[in-house]
């Protein structure tokens, strides 16, 4: 059913050409990483960013499941897709899906400060991606983003302290990159900037 899922998100051109195993692959790393930070049984809520094509997305929710969801997904057709693709996978109960901006919904008190984890693939660069994950986040709770191969300074940034969030560790699994970041801190009060903003005028 979720192979089925992925190759038609594919063939609507919401998930890159690799093979279907590649994204799997790389959406089983996530699930590694956050096991890593909470072992094998306990469960709480994860918010994706941008989860449009279902990856890391509906892979989590078949791999976790004792874990909430909340896919965040700006543009209307992906967002129907993921409405399908929960209803065939029999998750409605346990999963949310907004059709907003990323900063929008981290602004709307249903989801400020609610996520223990926050996951981000592709959705954009590092100052970008922290800006809108900020306010998502619980006090202590984890952002983790699918990075690419080499490059592991990219969230070195003084500015990157207005978003409370502070890089803790870079792992590999499955030939995937990770980076996770935890939110020692409350993040500015103005951020997230309005939609727009914060791909216009980047934090750094």
């Amino acid at each position: 059913m979720l192979r089925g899922i992925l190759e038609k998100s594919q063939k609507f051109n919401f998930l890159g050409n690799p093979p279907i195993d590649d994204h799997i692959r790389n959406a089983m790393g996530f699930a590694q990483v956050i096991h890593e930070f909470t072992g094998e049984n306990q469960k709480g809520k994860i918010y994706d960013l941008g989860s449009g094509g279902g990856v890391p997305a509906l892979v989590l929710i078949e791999k976790l499941k004792e874990w909430e969801f909340v896919l965040i997904e700006r543009k209307e057709k992906r967002a129907d897709f993921l409405f399908e693709a929960i209803s065939d996978l029999n998750a409605s109960e346990r999963v949310t899906i907004v059709c907003d901006e990323a900063e929008n919904t981290a602004r709307n008190e249903k989801f400020s400060f609610g996520a223990d984890f926050v996951t981000a693939r592709s959705f954009g660069p590092p100052a970008i991606t922290a800006e809108c994950a900020c306010r998502l986040l619980k006090l202590n709770g984890f952002l983790v983003v699918s990075e690419p191969p080499s490059n592991t300074d990219r969230w070195v940034h003084e500015k990157l302290s207005l978003t409370g969030l502070n890089p803790i560790k870079h792992t590999k699994f499955n030939d995937s990159n990770f980076q996770v970041l935890q939110q020692l801190q409350h993040p500015s009060d103005g951020l997230p900037r309005r939609a727009g903003v914060t791909r216009k005028r980047p934090l750094w």
